[in-house]
């Protein structure tokens, strides 16, 4: 018996003409590679490897599956589109704002993506590698919204956090003037 890695023209073509007829119906590539395994006795993941690498030389190099008599089918793929700069500005000020109105980062980015999942995917990630790697980004929209006086949730201090400060700004607030001092004096010892 030879060994699963190799592959012969013969299986290359079947193969190939397996994943053209399950793309022209509309069908899973893994109908094709299940087929193919079953056929040949390797595994799936062994058939869909040895699809794609193949697939790719012969993006590269056209005239091997000419010469081969292979026919390919091109993978469509979505031209990869840059966010701008306002795109960014918008999706962040959009998703803060909307925070301290009560909705969730999700639905507000499902709500954006117009219910498009593909779209919301690459806006929610899109939002969380501005949160992680751009913060004065992040920082500049807080501060034009706070200049417009537009509430917001800050993403970077926890929801507990916030109740925290509000709730200790309230208790020295409450106290009368000469116990103000004291506490402060109390604060500052202890940092």
């Amino acid at each position: 018996m030879k060994k699963n890695s190799e592959w012969t023209i013969k299986e290359t073509r079947e193969l190939f003409m397996l994943c053209g007829t399950a793309r022209d119906g509309g069908k899973s590539l893994s109908e094709a590679f299940l087929a193919m395994a079953k056929k040949t006795g390797r595994s799936v993941n062994s058939v869909r490897n040895y699809y794609y690498g193949q697939a790719r030389t012969f993006e590269l190099v056209p005239e091997i599956a000419t010469k081969l008599g292979i026919k390919t089918v091109g993978v469509k793929r979505d031209a990869f589109v840059p966010f701008t700069d306002n795109e960014i500005r918008t999706l962040i000020e959009t998703v803060l704002v909307n925070k301290a109105g009560g909705k969730s980062v999700r639905a507000t980015i499902f709500e954006l993506a117009g219910g498009d999942g593909k779209k919301a995917l690459r806006l929610q990630n899109k939002y969380r590698s501005v949160l992680r790697s751009h913060r004065k980004d992040v920082e500049a929209v807080m501060r034009e919204l706070d200049a417009r006086g537009v509430a917001y949730v800050n993403p970077y201090v926890r929801e507990n956090q916030a109740d925290n400060f509000v709730r200790l700004t309230e208790y020295i607030a409450a106290l009368d003037e000469s116990k103000v001092g004291t506490f402060l004096s109390l604060i500052e010892k202890l940092t």
